[in-house]
């Protein structure tokens, strides 16, 4: 009984001389003003726990550094050129934890179950890096700032170095960044935010004419020459994006000027019966948000508004032109079922060769049949020939033929005036989809 007493005893002991061992700052925070602290505690269970624990304490720090960010970022009205400050203050907040320099592991301790980590960062020492960090930053800018300020024919390589010199000062816009430009002293981030502001207003784009007259499903190709000026200079080089607004068609989305500053805008097809239709040509964000990283920067260029110019387009439908003919004789009462099947297939059929697009050349020629005396029926044919032609030039697309479409009537006027209705509704069942289909809808 000795002994077990003795041995309760000396665990007992043990686990006061263990628990002497915990650093003070596993139960209390320090609260040294020199530094920025942060203890923070893993379970030894997590995958890489040591180096969690690390990562946890500078995001920590990171959150400590941004009360003092927030305090000092001065924007109007709560956003900056359209962007809210807290998207500003994160991008502060994500770069300085992304390049916190000297964080030093001031302790460690653990049980069998948790790792505690305490993490600390001279805040003299942070300061003094961040300033390095912003002077080196302002020494990078100003090369790009003069570059866009040089720029008149190539303004798309301006505007780059532009978008460049913000995304390098805005981690520092927080601090001072007063500096003399061109003989003046300026606020760095404000200039160049400045510039970025009224830069789209100096932009022009123009069509070479202001509308064009197309017929929707042709594949005929369009070449539309554009240009862009900048304060009136010629753009060499400039990206540009088009778009339909408020109908569809094959064109040339994207293109450049070229080194004589000039561009076309190509239209393969128009989809779309609509008319009017409008084709968009604008600058291309596209081309500068792909070089540059920062969301913040990213966001202001995506909310920054280019003037566009509008292309009107007047479009119609394919115009067709019917030349039927029945038995040598021109027109008959059932070449409105031709005019109608036309019209479903979307075409527009008018009455004069001249103003259609395509000429639908159908003959029908029938032949006299027997009397059939169990029917108390005559009976008669008639043969189909269509030909689809391309009115100018007279170019023929496709011909063909239905024959021996047959039919009955109480006369052999009737029979015959029969064989006219069948023949045509086997063009209209059977040949006109195709037709339409194939060679104007293609």
């Amino acid at each position: 009984m000795k002994n077990i007493i003795y041995l309760a005893l000396l665990l007992i002991v043990s686990s006061c001389a263990l628990g002497n061992n915990e650093p003070a700052w596993v139960q209390q925070n320090p609260t040294d003003n020199l530094y920025y602290n942060a203890v923070v505690r893993i379970n030894k269970k997590a995958p890489n726990y040591v180096d969690l624990a690390r990562d946890n304490a500078l995001k920590d720090i990171s959150m400590q550094i941004s009360v003092v960010i927030d305090s000092k970022v001065a924007l109007t009205e709560g956003e900056i050129n359209g962007v809210p400050s807290a998207e500003i203050i994160n991008q502060i907040r994500t770069s300085s934890r992304n390049k916190l320099a000297n964080v030093q592991l001031a302790g460690s301790y653990q049980t069998d179950k948790d790792y505690w980590a305490y993490y600390r960062l001279s805040k003299s020492e942070y300061h003094h890096w961040r300033q390095e960090q912003r002077n080196l930053a302002m020494q990078q800018a100003i090369p790009l700032l003069q570059e866009f300020d040089a720029a008149t024919s190539d303004i798309a390589s301006g505007i780059t170095a532009l978008l460049k010199a913000m995304e390098l000062t805005i981690d520092f816009a927080d601090m001072d960044l007063t500096t003399s430009y061109k003989g003046q002293n300026i606020n760095l981030y404000n200039e160049l935010l400045a510039r970025l502001n009224r830069m789209p207003e100096s932009i022009e784009l123009h069509y070479s004419v202001k509308e064009l007259t197309l017929v929707a499903k042709q594949r005929n190709r369009h070449i539309v020459p554009v240009s862009v000026a900048y304060r009136s200079v010629p753009c060499k080089s400039f990206p540009l994006s088009f778009n339909f607004r408020g109908g569809a068609g094959d064109i040339v989305q994207k293109t450049f000027t070229d080194s004589e500053a000039k561009a076309d805008l190509i239209i393969r097809r128009i989809t779309d019966f609509a008319d009017p239709q409008f084709i968009e040509m604008k600058a291309d964000k596209d081309y500068w948000l792909t070089r540059i990283e920062s969301p913040v920067i990213k966001h202001m260029l995506e909310l920054l508004q280019f003037q566009p110019a509008t292309l009107k387009l007047n479009v119609s439908r394919p115009k067709a032109f019917i030349d039927y003919s029945f038995d040598n004789t021109s027109g008959s009462s059932y070449r409105d079922l031709l005019t109608k099947k036309l019209q479903d297939l979307d075409l527009e059929v008018v009455a004069d060769s001249a103003k259609s697009d395509y000429i639908f050349k159908v003959i029908i020629i029938s032949k006299d049949g027997d009397f059939v005396s169990r029917l108390n029926l005559f009976s008669a044919s008639a043969d189909a020939f269509v030909d689809l032609r391309q009115t100018k030039g007279y170019k023929s697309l496709y011909n063909t033929n239905l024959t021996g479409t047959k039919s009955t009537g109480s006369s052999r006027d009737a029979a015959i005036k029969m064989s006219e209705l069948n023949a045509i509704a086997e063009v209209c069942d059977k040949l006109l989809y195709m037709l339409v289909e194939q060679h104007i809808m293609q």
